[in-house]
């Protein structure tokens, strides 16, 4: 006798539902036995297929009612609110480079968007070519199409290799669908801007033989200015930037400015003395585009046909192209510092100056990012008359992923200093020219040097792979199933920047050095899976797994050219009991390995301004610099890849049950343990200076003779471990009135620790519960159905976290605890006469405002992958079917 639980079945029950003719497509089989329909289901985790959803991994489930019923408007916010996306995610915000700002991820565990695996359909999901095809871009799967999305809760890397890690999203698609559908959606939050639109058709047709279904969605949202988020007419906001449309120069003398043009010029911030000494700011935060504006087209086809009673072809296409507008401040000149010699004309002071200029004049930095996916997979499946059966099958796969920036308003060095010293142009406004006169100078010097950054990111993958199950023995005790499979894919991955750019003398932008790298994976595995008298199940699993790339690093030396092979062998074993009827125990053990993709190990230098207080220096007795040591103050900081990095290795166990209390109550309780060694990680500035502070120096921090930072380099590199724990509780509840039907579900993720250790000789120190890694996540949803009618109540939880850690690490006290933060989410349905249906909604009803960082108002001083800073938001839904 086989029990699913509630969530299970509403899979089960839409299941029943399909025709036979999108059934293989979706992994389903339907068998007759005595007249009764068994379903036989591939379940995210196994490759074999099961009789019961719950298996020996844990999987939730969020189907297309779930998915509406959270209000959100894209599958990236889905899943970012998922209580297993433990610190967050990634959210696309401007001033990042290599297309980033256009795309989303998420993070399972926080083990990082590398560590989880993204299906689509059961397959690997093309990823983006700004991540070298590492990382899949959530937010560009069309809502429209999703069934329902599975995410094991559970390293699975012998099943479906490299990657998955801290666990697999599998995202299934709508694969049966006769007729038309239309979808309308709008929202807008309380703050300007942010405005979204959402318009999808969807169309289907069915034969005996097979069908088809063909989703085109059309996605639109406009940007948020930060102007518009962080508190910058708060008195203590003091988030500005010493690169000023009024230049500044630093001497031996100290600083220098004009205080007449500075008072005089719009967006800046006076504070020298009245008589030219000291510093205009700017506050770039006044200018820029939080999260930019994007319109995206996407289309997706799943289409099946018989050919015989034992051979079936399958296929999906899908494209999607977006284009994202960011904005940053007008362009600091600072790859390369100009310099005005004490010998030039308009030099006020007689010594040679440090310059710190932004050409505001000619505009802000506009980015447009084209992104652009197409994906096409074919192939055969069937059943052989053999023993028990078996299924096959076959398949190809191509994927394209392009990422081409446009980055306007940079500014070439070399043209500014040759400016400079070529004696023309009175900075300073020595000569005592006019505002109109200076300003209009200085617009001509910097149209001068106006330079238009190209980047393009091109990733492209091409798949084979095969697979045969059957039923090796059933004799009514025992019964073994088995599956296995070979994979190849040979993979390309090239970004080029303007050779400008490529060469270090543009500002402004992230260009560097030029990657031309290939990668070829290599993969066998085996699953078995094997029922024992008394209800009991073991399943084991090995996997072997090779890549080898190559990568040609084009920059200052010249080409260099790196390869690297790494391959390993990694089981995992499960084992379940179910003692009654309605209780299943669980357990599983697996290794993960990963190995290093081509975006870490090959990817260009690029240079970024993060802002930074450098505690090391400024807590030292004697070092006195309040411009040095405002926490606004930027360090010149280079990201780039690793060619020496090694492959991550890790472990995970899972102990838990599922306990079916009646028809319409059931509790899941799971404990995960999860070891990471060798992580690759991309280590943050704020990071690689607490570092330095507990370890007295750093290779990664290069100081001058003054002991003050220039520059900082934070690429990828190998962590010792990462070890982490916590609880899973999910418990749902249906409740059938006279009024309606209930339903309740709660689900919880307590993270018992989270130790990193940075190398082999460093404490290991846990980070659960301290700033931007809450140990307690979790969502309550309540839904309500009565006749043609409906509502639900969701609301996110996320928990209180302690700053301690970092204040009394870098001495101070400006960071704050964070509170408990509780977002209340609702929304009214109606299903009228006419085949369709009306959605009203709020999320954030109450308008819950996003922990700060700091005893002080700053600027982005939320996480805003963790939190919500848009307010209240209203939306409306229309859905009508033909």
């Amino acid at each position: 006798m086989h029990h699913l639980t509630l969530a299970a079945n509403a899979v089960r029950a839409s299941l029943i539902t399909m025709g036979s003719a999108s059934v293989l497509f979706s992994g389903i089989t339907i068998a007759a036995e005595d007249n009764t329909k068994v379903e036989r289901i591939e379940v995210t985790g196994s490759r074999i297929k099961q009789v019961d959803m719950e298996t020996v991994s844990p999987v939730t489930v969020i189907n297309a009612a779930d998915i509406a019923m959270t209000g959100e408007k894209t599958v990236a916010d889905v899943l970012n609110n998922s209580a297993i996306n433990s610190f967050g995610s990634w959210r696309g915000i401007s001033g990042y480079g290599s297309g980033a700002s256009s795309t989303s991820n998420v993070n399972l565990r926080g083990l990082g968007s590398s560590a989880t695996l993204v299906l689509l359909d059961g397959r690997r999901m093309p990823g983006t070519s700004s991540s070298s095809g590492s990382v899949a871009d959530t937010s560009s799967i069309p809502m429209a199409i999703v069934e329902r999305i599975e995410i094991l809760r559970d390293g699975a890397s012998a099943v479906y290799g490299s990657d998955a890690v801290a666990g697999v999203i599998n995202i299934i698609t709508k694969k049966e669908f006769d007729g038309l559908q239309l979808d309308y959606s709008t929202e807008q939050p309380s703050v300007d801007g942010g405005d979204a639109n959402r318009l999808s058709i969807a169309t289907g047709y069915n034969t005996d033989k097979g069908n088809i279904t063909l989703t085109y969605e059309y996605y639109d949202t406009k940007a948020v200015m930060d102007r518009d988020i962080w508190k910058m007419d708060d008195p203590s906001y003091s988030a500005y930037s010493g690169f000023s449309s009024v230049p500044n120069g630093s001497s031996s003398s100290g600083w220098y400015s004009n205080s007449e043009i500075c008072e005089q010029t719009e967006n800046t911030v006076d504070t020298t003395d009245g008589n030219n000494i000291g510093r205009c700011l700017y506050n770039h935060g006044n200018v820029t585009k939080l999260f930019g504006d994007q319109t995206r087209n996407s289309i997706l086809s799943n289409f099946s046909y018989e050919i015989s009673d034992g051979i079936q072809f399958r296929g999906r296409a899908s494209a999607s192209l977006a284009e994202t507008e960011t904005r940053y401040a007008g362009t600091p000149v600072s790859t390369n510092y100009p310099v005005m010699s004490a010998d030039n004309k308009y030099n006020p002071i007689g010594e040679d100056m440090t310059l710190y200029m932004r050409s505001a004049q000619i505009g802000e930095r506009d980015t447009l990012t084209e992104t652009n996916n197409v994906d096409i997979l074919g192939g055969f499946l069937g059943t052989l008359d053999l023993g028990n059966g078996v299924d096959w099958e076959l398949n190809a796969q191509h994927s394209r992923s392009t990422t081409n920036s446009f980055n306007y308003n940079l500014i070439n060095d070399e043209i500014i200093q040759q400016a400079i010293d070529s004696e023309q142009y009175d900075i300073f406004n020595t000569s005592g020219m006019s505002y109109a006169q200076w300003n209009q100078q200085m617009t001509e010097l910097y149209r001068k040097a106006a330079h238009t950054g190209v980047y393009q990111g091109k990733f492209e993958s091409t798949q084979l792979d095969g697979l045969a199950s059957t039923l090796l023995v059933d004799n009514g005790d025992v019964s073994v199933a088995m599956v296995g499979g070979l994979e190849y894919e040979m993979i390309k991955f090239k970004q080029t920047s303007d050779p400008e750019s490529a060469s270090g003398i543009i500002s402004g932008g992230s260009g560097g050095d030029d990657v031309d790298a290939t990668r070829d994976r290599s993969a066998a595995y085996l699953e078995f899976q094997v029922g024992l008298p008394a209800n009991v199940e073991f399943s084991a699993a090995v996997r072997y797994e090779r890549y080898e790339q190559e990568g040609s690093l084009t920059g200052a030396q010249g080409a260099v050219v790196n390869s690297s092979t790494f391959d390993a062998v990694v089981p995992k074993f499960g084992l379940s009991w179910r003692p009654v009827d309605s209780l299943l125990l669980r357990a599983s053990y697996g290794d993960s390995f990963r190995a290093p993709n081509m975006s870490e190990m090959f990817s260009s230098q690029s240079l970024s301004f993060e802002k930074a207080v450098d505690s090391l220096w400024c807590n030292e007795p004697g070092n006195v610099d309040a411009i040095y040591c405002a926490t606004n103050n930027q360090h010149k900081t280079w990201y780039g890849g690793n060619p020496n990095l090694e492959a991550e290795e890790g472990n995970s166990l899972t102990l838990g049950g599922v306990w079916n209390v009646t028809d319409d109550w059931n509790v899941e309780l799971s404990y995960f343990s999860i070891t990471y060694d060798n992580k690759i990680e991309s280590v943050d500035v704020d990071d690689i200076l607490r570092d330095e502070i507990k370890n007295g120096s750093s290779p990664y921090v290069h100081r001058g003779a003054d002991g003050k930072i220039e520059y900082i380099e934070a690429g990828v590199r190998n962590l010792a471990t990462v070890e982490t724990s916590g609880i899973d509780f999910v418990t749902a509840y249906n409740l059938e009135t006279a009024i309606g039907d209930f339903n309740f579900k709660l689900d919880l993720t307590h993270v018992l620790d989270f130790k990193k250790q940075d190398n082999a000789e460093a404490e290991m120190i846990d980070y659960a519960g301290t700033t931007d890694s809450p140990d307690w996540r979790g969502n309550l949803a309540t839904s309500w159905k009565y006749d043609d009618f409906s509502a639900a109540w969701t609301v996110v939880y996320i928990g209180s976290q302690s700053a301690d850690y970092y204040n009394t690490l870098e001495e101070t006290d400006r960071y704050v605890d964070y509170s408990h933060y509780f977002k209340h989410n609702i929304q009214f349905a109606y299903q009228h006469a006419y085949n369709g249906s009306i959605t009203v909604g709020v999320n954030n009803l109450f308008d819950a405002d996003a922990p700060n960082y700091y005893t002080y108002a700053d600027y982005r001083d939320v996480n805003v992958g963790l939190y919500d800073v848009l307010g209240r938001t209203y939306y409306l839904r229309i859905n009508q079917k033909f």
